[in-house]
């Protein structure tokens, strides 16, 4: 499992994977860099974009149901087929809560881990954060 130190820098193999929602309004966090750093689009919530990967996590709308832990392994899966047909760029995730904290969708950083990792193989092109990296070690997940 690859992982990365510090803050995730653009380049030319980089795509920075964020959380999202359905709309794409980029407005916070990890979306708000992507927008400004990576190439991400206002109005595309999932997918490629520029040198990013909206992943969707969150949703926005009042009155519509929270994406849950299932639908965004499913949204992981997806993600881990892009990545594998695009084998020379690596995509960073750009999450790095703690297991106990909770990330902007809600869910606390263990959770979400354990969305990467019930979502399939990953891919080698996959890079998560150090503090992720050791969190998995240290949840024994």
């Amino acid at each position: 499992m690859n992982h990365y130190t510090g803050n995730i820098s653009p380049g030319q193999d980089i795509i920075f994977v964020f959380g999202s929602n359905p709309e794409g309004r980029h407005g916070a966090g990890s979306a708000k860099v992507a927008l400004r750093k990576f190439g991400a689009k206002n109005g595309q919530g999932e997918g490629l974009a520029g040198n990013s990967y909206a992943l969707i996590t969150t949703e926005l709308r009042k009155g519509h149901p929270r994406i849950t832990l299932e639908q965004i392994s499913d949204n992981v899966r997806r993600l881990y087929e892009v990545a594998r047909k695009m084998p020379d760029k690596r995509f960073m995730i750009a999450y790095r809560n703690q297991p106990n904290e909770r990330t902007l969708c809600g869910y606390t950083g263990a959770q979400m881990i354990n969305c990467f990792l019930s979502a399939g193989d990953i891919p080698e092109n996959i890079w998560f954060s150090e503090e992720w990296y050791k969190a998995i070690l240290n949840l024994g997940l």
